[in-house]
This record gives C-alpha cells, sequence and structure tokens, in this order.
C-alpha cells in the first residue's frame, strides 16, 4: 500500500477525553463513537463480536469497523472514523500490520484521542511477550495510555481475556472439561466495561467551525482557486492556540491537493519560528514538509528536505515506513535529474525504499526497490534479490483481491505499477482506465510517472508492435500528459465516451493551416473492430464546443456532416 503517513482524512476532529478507564463513569453529552480495525486475513474476527455485544450493553453506542488496508492506505472516510472516535480497538495479532497501526494510534494521541484498547490473540508467547514490551516502552516514553488485553479462543469458538503468565502455569487449559469462565473473563464484558467508563465530550466550536470550512473548500474548489480560499481560511487564525495538529494537518493536506508547495513551506515554517509551538516537530509534519521541499525543488530544496528527514530515519529505534520512502522519493527524484547517470543517489533511493519493505512489505516500497534494481542493472534471471522482492510484493499483491473489486486509486495506482513490471498488457489496460475513471490527484500521477520514466528508460526495447502495445502505449501516455502542464500541441490523445458509456481511446488532430482549418478523429481500434475509424471536421462544420463542469475534464463537440 501507500503507508500510513499518506492519510488524508477530510477533516480530523480533535476530542478531548480521559483514558480509558473502568474505574469511573463518564457523562456524556452524544452518542459514544467506537472503531474496531481489524486485518483482513482474519475473515470475519472472533473480537469483533464480542465488540457488537459489548456497544449493545452501553445504550448509544455506534461501532464503525474499519478492515486494516482503508486505514493503512490512507482512505479519507476511513482515517476520519478512526481519529474521531471516542474509543478505537485494534486488532493487533498481524505482526506485519504493527508499525503502521502504532503510527496511525500515535496520531491519535497527538490529538489528545487516548482511549486507545489493543487487542492480542495468545498463539505465540514470544510474540505476544514482545508485543506487550513494546506497548509498554511506547507508554512509558510518551504520553501514550493503551490499555492492552491478549485473549484466547477456546474450542468452542468463546473468547476470554488472558494473562499469559497465568496461561503458563495452567496445564489443564487445553483439557476438554476446564472451565474458563472460573478463569477468565469474557472479552466481551470486559470490553463493556472499559466503553461504560468512557466519556464522549463535543469538540470545540471554532475550532470545528475551521475544519468544516477546510472541508468545504476541498469539496468545492481545486488548484489555485482552492490555495486561495485556504488561505483566507488561515488568515482568520489569529491565535497561536487555533494552530492545533489537526487543524495544521487539515491545512497541508488540503494545500497537497492544490499543489501549493509554497503555502505548505511556509505554513510549517512559521511553525517552526514559534517558539512555544512543537507542532512543527511531530513525524507527519516533518514528512509533508520534506514532500513539498522535495517538490517545489528550488536551489537547496531538497537537501533541506534530507536534514529534516536523515536525522529522523537514523535513529535506532526506527520510524515509520513511509519515511523511509520518503527518503527514497527524494534521492529518486536527484537521480532523475541527473538524466539517470548519478549511480550514488540510484543506490540510496534502492536502500532506503528496501528498508521501508523490510520494515513492512508495501508495494509502494516493494515496486520502487525493484525498479532501482533494474535501473542497477539486475534482471529477473539473474539476480535471487530482485526474484525474492517480486516473490514478496506478487503475495502483497495477491492479498488486494481483483482489479475490479479495488476502490481506491492507490491500489489501482500500485496494482498497475506492478502490471507494468510484469509487462502484462492486459492487466495494464484495465487499470490505467480505471485509474482515470477514479480521478487519481495529479501529485499522485507524478509519483507514478517518475517510477515508470525510471522503469522504461532501463527495460530492453520490444521490438514488436501489435495493436494491444499501441493501446498501452496509449494509456501510459494519456496519464503521464494528464499531470504535465499544458501545452498547445497539433495532436493529442483523447478519451471518447460512446453513447454505450464506453471509454474509446483516440488521437485528436487540429490543422491550422488557413484553407484547410479541421479537426480529424482518430480511433485507436481493438482487434475487434471494424468499419470507419477515422473522422474529419472542417472548421465551418464545427457549430460549438461545450465544457463540462468542473473536474469532470469532459468537452463535447457539436457539428454538421463529417468527412470519414
Amino acid at each position: 500500500g501507500a503507508g500510513s503517513l499518506w492519510q488524508d482524512p477530510l477533516a480530523i476532529a480533535l476530542t478531548p477525553s480521559q483514558p480509558v478507564s473502568a474505574g469511573s463513569r463518564g457523562g456524556r453529552s452524544r452518542a459514544l463513537s467506537v472503531a474496531f480495525v481489524f486485518t483482513e486475513d482474519l475473515g470475519e474476527p472472533l473480537p469483533l463480536r464480542c465488540l457488537e455485544d459489548a456497544c449493545r450493553e452501553v445504550p448509544g453506542a455506534q461501532l464503525a469497523v474499519l478492515p486494516f488496508g482503508t486505514v493503512a492506505l490512507g482512505d479519507m472516510g476511513a482515517l476520519d472514523t478512526f481519529y474521531n472516535a471516542d474509543v478505537v480497538v485494534v486488532e493487533m495479532s498481524n505482526r506485519s500490520c504493527q508499525p503502521s497501526l502504532f503510527y496511525h494510534l500515535g496520531v491519535r494521541e497527538s490529538f489528545s484521542m487516548t482511549n486507545n484498547i489493543l487487542l492480542c490473540c495468545y498463539t505465540d508467547l514470544p510474540e505476544l511477550h514482545a508485543l506487550r514490551e513494546e506497548i509498554f516502552q511506547k507508554s512509558s516514553d510518551c504520553s501514550c495510555s493503551y490499555t492492552f488485553i491478549p485473549y484466547m479462543v477456546t474450542t468452542q469458538n468463546k473468547v476470554f481475556c488472558c494473562d499469559s503468565s497465568v496461561m503458563m502455569c495452567l496445564s489443564e487449559l487445553y483439557q476438554p472439561n476446564f472451565n474458563m469462565e472460573a478463569f477468565f473473563t469474557p472479552l466481551t464484558d470486559q470490553l463493556a466495561k472499559l466503553l461504560e467508563g468512557t466519556s464522549a465530550n463535543s469538540c470545540g466550536y471554532f475550532r470545528e467551525m475551521i475544519r468544516s470550512d477546510i472541508r468545504k473548500a476541498r469539496e468545492r474548489y481545486s488548484g489555485a482557486q482552492l490555495s486561495r480560499e485556504l488561505t483566507s481560511i488561515q488568515q482568520r487564525l489569529d491565535s497561536v492556540e487555533c494552530l492545533s495538529l489537526d487543524i495544521v494537518m487539515n491545512f497541508l493536506l488540503a494545500y497537497r491537493d492544490a499543489q501549493d508547495f509554497d503555502a505548505i513551506i511556509t505554513l510549517v515554517e512559521t511553525l517552526q519560528a514559534l517558539p512555544t509551538c512543537d507542532i512543527a516537530e511531530q513525524h507527519n509534519i516533518c514528512f509533508h514538509y520534506a514532500f513539498a521541499l522535495d517538490r517545489r525543488n528550488q536551489p537547496g530544496d531538497r537537501e533541506k528536505a534530507l536534514s529534516v528527514l536523515l536525522p529522523l530515519v537514523e535513529r535506532p529505534e526506527g520510524v515509520a515506513p513511509d519515511l523511509y520512502c520518503m527518503c527514497g522519493r527524494i534521492h529518486k527524484d536527484i537521480f532523475i535529474d541527473s538524466g539517470f547517470t548519478d549511480a550514488e543517489k540510484r543506490d540510496q533511493a534502492f536502500y532506503w525504499y528496501h528498508k521501508a519493505f523490510l520494515m513492512e512489505p508495501s508495494l509502494h516500497a516493494g515496486i520502487n526497490s525493484v525498479v532501482f534494481l533494474m535501473a542497477a542493472g539486475h534482471t529477473f534471471e539473474t539476480s535471487a534479490q530482485l526474484r525474492q522482492i517480486g516473490m514478496k510484493l506478487s503475495c502483497v499483491l495477491g492479498r488486494k483481491g481483483c482489479l475490479q473489486k479495488m476502490e481506491h486509486y492507490w491500489d489501482v495506482g500500485f496494482y498497475l505499477g506492478a502490471s507494468i513490471l510484469a509487462a502484462d498488457m492486459d492487466k495494464i489496460i484495465q487499470a490505467s482506465e480505471k485509474l482515470y475513471k477514479l480521478n487519481a490527484p495529479v501529485w499522485y500521477l507524478n509519483s507514478i510517472k517518475e517510477t515508470y520514466t525510471i522503469y522504461s528508460h532501463f527495460k530492453t526495447a520490444s521490438d514488436t508492435w501489435s495493436p494491444k502495445q499501441e493501446l498501452v502505449d496509449f494509456w501510459l501516455g494519456f496519464l503521464m500528459e494528464s499531470c504535465q502542464t499544458f501545452v498547445s500541441t497539433e495532436q493529442c490523445p483523447v478519451l471518447i465516451l460512446e453513447l454505450a458509456r464506453v471509454l474509446q481511446p483516440s488521437q485528436l488532430s487540429v490543422c491550422n493551416t488557413e484553407g484547410k482549418k479541421s479537426v480529424t478523429l482518430s480511433h485507436l481500434c481493438s482487434l475487434e473492430e471494424e468499419g470507419i475509424s477515422t473522422w474529419t471536421f472542417p472548421a465551418s462544420s464545427i457549430r460549438g464546443v461545450r465544457y463540462g463542469k468542473e473536474g469532470e475534464e469532459l468537452q463535447s463537440l457539436s457539428s454538421g456532416p463529417c468527412v470519414p
């Protein structure tokens, strides 16, 4: 996946609350919101049934269920729910998912959202001990207040809270007639007790108003217009107290959508200059600051970005995988700008992407690792390391399911990247079309473009041509051009929306010669298509051009007779 630091909640609410405590019943001014995060490899986890039962015992409790993939990959709705929930219950049994989960829990903590319950199934005692020690360490290093509940599942599919030290001493535990209820508390009862002791308070009105204004701006505007609206909203924040982390994150994500990297840099550097404000030191703020510096790319920007990131990623305790990937991204961009000649930057890019991949196998880190190995001369036939990464990538991609079920642009984008590496033309065409339909943001298409640029530079060109290869070239070229600055040309790729609601790849040519002014439309024919595929519209026959509403990139042409 894209990784957790690419989070994009449309509005992250700051809800002050107290740590989860079973000792006191908190008054509530609204319904208690509860979110449960689970890893998809568990299917329908049994703890979810326990939490559902516990919520039924707490009047007004509202439960939202979030698959891990939607949280880790930055689904806007999932993250909004995750950060807003009064209580989050997280299934931590899958070790490979723990880095991203801990990152998101840390973000919740930074928003003063401290009601976080962590569950882990008792299956492997050393791993359970390792997780418990990590939780205790995080709690002692900062203000985290996790409630950790190991649990076990009986042969009758009953779920009980358990203590690992007690379980080691009970040799009778696995006897058929052993009475679990006498020694352990049902998970449902423990969860209900914790939920009953949790307060649900309303958000501060002013901060909620600012978040709402940012949300509306992102929904209504784009580009320079969005940037102007955000600047207007920001000017209302005349008090340092209003610059809370959640509001700053909303501004950064909105400015990223608008491609206004100057505004991101200015905002973060303003925060850095405030003597009593430590928001700019948060890892997620550093991440977006470095991304903006890399994208703006004025003299010294990328060096400054690395000076921010390297002290974080070189810490022995480790950081979120996306910070490693951001280091790889900056070295990748420097490598591209060198005309693919700076071997040191190439190798540094691989080092950081591969470090992220080893920490948490993801399509983003894995695809870039493969591309940089190929740039260094590795081939699947001769490189064991390349084959090993490729096998892991295939497993990660397989867990995403089929393309038709993918709903998020980042999933489809990584599916496209993997299909390019596998040279699977059918999948490249299908994924490209779906990515277009999902209206992926420009900054994300730019990321795909950079990786594809490196891959295409170092791959061995094919001597064969086919109509299918022409479609592949069209779709990749179309996506790459869609994230470029507009330049007027006499020919460009276009998509025609047929009456059957099918997108038809085509080429549009404009002849501006005096006396021969015309527009020519040519379909890229599929193997099955027959008949006329090229039409010429003389300028005199064109009655009008109509633009679709902003954001749809749609135009229609009204004409009289055309020339086949």
